[in-house]
């Protein structure tokens, strides 16, 4: 009521003042215009008529001083229009009510931050400047407004409820702290809704560097206001926009991690390092390599792992890789960094890593399983040698004669315990379902095509089968040409361009090789062992080194033998594993924090996996939440095609009659 009285009296005064100006006007006595007759006498009868009728002009001034009175009063009501409605909205619907989403994902961890709680010359995190924004916005609001605060990553947490007074909701934001997970803006925009569900006067507060666009306008509150803090500040999300700041951020990042064990030697192997450089200036910046058995997080790799590699070099804008040859992958679980160089002593650093939350990748090796493979032939030694070659092989030789295709199948799998099917010159099939590899010279195709001393070169060199291999300097007496289907990868071809090994991954993982050993020295060459134990790896569906890593902030669902009850989580930096939570034969887990994640089982077996950030969350990329829908205020801007309220119309009509009124009058004072 106290606000009603108070824009109903400050109405009261602005017609007032108008009424005033009005009145002051007439007053005034504008001169009469002095012209000048040949014979004043002319002129006598016409001032005599004047005189009479000067009861009638009293009348025209004050039908004129009526007329804009009356337009004046249409101007003081168009401007009390909008301080009128909402003085009594505020009166007749009580207390307001606001959903503040605070985003608190990784890159609010940021060092770019203005204008926060530490003030506004201190430079802090972007989660700073978002806190500063909360404050300023609760101490402002009325007294009758009630907030709810949220914190938002790929979860939602209430930080302080509806009922909270003031300085609990802002001791609550003291507890803030960013995680290492992204932004699931629909799931706020969501607890939003329904917390603001059969409540009047509503809306939400979305303070955020950025975030994924809305999947569908219908997903957005009714009444929206963004604050944006970091690089998106004051960014409307034009068509067009930069995908990166213009100016750069200074800040190092580990972007993947690959790894590629030798040929020959799983124990050594490559690591690729993808790194991402965000400034626009080359840096020097160390890079290391550490690797652990037991250590999941950055403080425990850098207190008890042995350190495998560390590497200066210079790291330029944007995206590079940097390979690591015979590296030490003794141990399961690997934590690579990057950081810039330290300065000399005494000396200040020329660059400060404003994002250090994506310094850190890590990497789990895949357990090297034992694989049964049964080979089929006559006594070939140069193909059983191979395969012996490699220490996971469990070879099963037996000869032609005793092979049969449906005592092999997938189905009886169980039973026989094999993995991968090798058949060396064999005209009939592999196992129904089973993975395996043919070599097969001769064929019983009359259209089977064959070339004589061909020269054989490797065509895929990037498959998984076909790491270290190489055929140079190798003979071949007789190839037979095979004719590839569609979807298949030829692995290596007689010039030139004559298919001889091709791969096949639907609906089972083949090999066909046009290739008897006996008509080649490829047998008796280093890479024959290489080639056999790189193609049973990639046959068994284990071709590739590193376990998948699990995204932070997403649903994971881990595949593991005898998942059930009594298993536990192990999250990094946590002192004891909880209870871990399967269904359907799976581990079922969702976290935020970045390093190697460990469950266990009850016979002490463990699965290990390893995280990455979200693509989302790098820091220097400009974040655009996508346009409301018309009608939700965003501080992105207004919509200049939005209908107008009906007061500024009568506003702007009162104006422009108004003027002409006066205008009119002047000048029949002046005639």
């Amino acid at each position: 009521m106290t606000g009603l009285l108070t824009t109903v009296r400050e109405v009261l005064i602005l017609a007032g003042l108008i009424g005033l100006a009005l009145v002051l006007l007439y007053l005034l006595r504008p001169r009469r215009r002095r012209v000048e007759v040949p014979f004043g006498a002319l002129w006598q009868r016409v001032l005599a008529q004047s005189e009479s009728r000067s009861v009638g002009k009293h009348w025209r001034r004050l039908l004129s001083l009526l007329l804009m009175a009356a337009i004046a009063g249409l101007l003081v009501t168009a401007l009390a229009d909008p301080l009128l409605t909402r003085a009594v909205g505020a009166v007749t619907a009580g207390s307001s009510y606001t959903v503040l989403i605070l985003d608190t994902s990784a890159s609010m961890g940021t060092r770019d931050g203005r204008g926060g709680r530490l003030g506004p010359k201190v430079a802090g995190t972007r989660l700073d400047e978002a806190l500063g924004a909360v404050a300023e916005l609760v101490g402002k609001a009325p007294s009758s407004d009630r907030f709810l605060l949220l914190s938002a990553t790929g979860h939602v947490q209430v930080r302080s409820g509806w009922g909270a007074p003031r300085p609990t909701l802002l001791q609550a934001l003291d507890g803030v702290q960013t995680s290492s997970g992204g932004l699931d803006l629909q799931r706020a925009l969501a607890a939003a809704d329904q917390a603001l569900a059969g409540r009047p006067r509503t809306r939400t507060v979305l303070i955020t560097d950025g975030g994924p666009a809305l999947v569908a306008p219908a997903k957005w509150p009714s009444t929206l206001q963004v604050l944006r803090v970091g690089p998106s500040r004051g960014r409307s999300g034009a068509k067009g926009e930069p995908a990166l700041l213009p100016q750069g951020l200074d800040n190092l990042a580990v972007a993947d991690v690959r790894v590629r064990p030798a040929a020959g030697d799983p124990g050594r192997g490559t690591v690729t390092v993808t790194l991402r450089n965000d400034a626009r200036r080359p840096v020097q910046a160390r890079l290391s390599i550490a690797a652990s058995d037991r250590a999941q997080d950055a403080q425990q790799f850098g207190q008890d792992a042995a350190l495998r590699r560390v590497t200066t070099l210079t790291v330029l804008p944007g995206t590079s890789r940097q390979v690591l040859e015979d590296v030490d992958l003794s141990a399961a679980r690997l934590a690579v960094r990057i950081a810039p160089e330290p300065p000399p002593p005494g000396k200040a650093p020329e660059f400060v890593d404003l994002a250090p939350y994506d310094d850190w990748g890590f990497a789990v090796l895949a357990e090297r399983h034992a694989l049964h493979v049964l080979l089929v032939t006559e006594g070939n030694l140069f193909l059983e040698a191979a395969l012996l070659a490699s220490d996971r092989v469990r070879l099963h030789a037996i000869l032609p004669s005793g092979y049969k295709p449906e005592t092999y199948a997938w189905k009886e799998r169980v039973r026989h315990g094999i993995d991968v099917v090798v058949l060396d010159q064999l005209t009939q099939p592999l196992p129904d379902g089973m993975p395996g590899l043919r070599l097969l010279l001769h064929s019983e195709d009359p259209k089977a095509r064959y070339a004589q001393a061909p020269e054989v070169v490797v065509r895929a060199a990037d498959h998984a089968l076909m790491r270290g291999v190489s055929f140079q300097d190798t003979n071949f007496d007789q190839i037979r040409v095979i004719a590839p289907l569609p979807g298949d990868v030829v692995l290596a071809a007689a010039l030139p361009s004559a298919p001889v090994m091709v791969a096949r991954a639907a609906p089972v993982r083949t090999v066909e090789w046009g290739l008897d050993l006996l008509e080649t020295d490829l047998g008796g060459r280093f890479a024959m062992p290489i080639l056999m134990d790189d193609a049973v790896a990639w046959l068994a569906g284990e071709e590739e080194p590193l376990l998948a890593p699990l995204e932070l902030g997403r649903p994971w669902a881990i595949e593991a033998a005898g998942v059930g009850p009594g298993w536990k989580h192990l999250e990094p930096g946590q002192k004891e594993p909880k209870p871990a939570r399967t269904s359907a034969g799976q581990l079922l887990a969702a976290s935020e924090t970045h390093g190697v994640h460990v469950w266990l089982s009850p016979d002490g077996r463990e699965v290990a996996r390893a995280t990455v950030l979200p693509p989302a969350e790098s820091p220097s990329e400009i974040k655009v939440l996508g346009r409301p829908p018309p009608g939700v205020d965003a501080s992105e801007g207004s919509d200049p095609t939005a209908p107008k309220p009906r007061w500024s119309w009568l506003l702007l009509a009162a104006t422009v009659v108004l003027a002409a009124e006066f205008g009119l009058y002047l000048r029949r004072r002046t005639v």
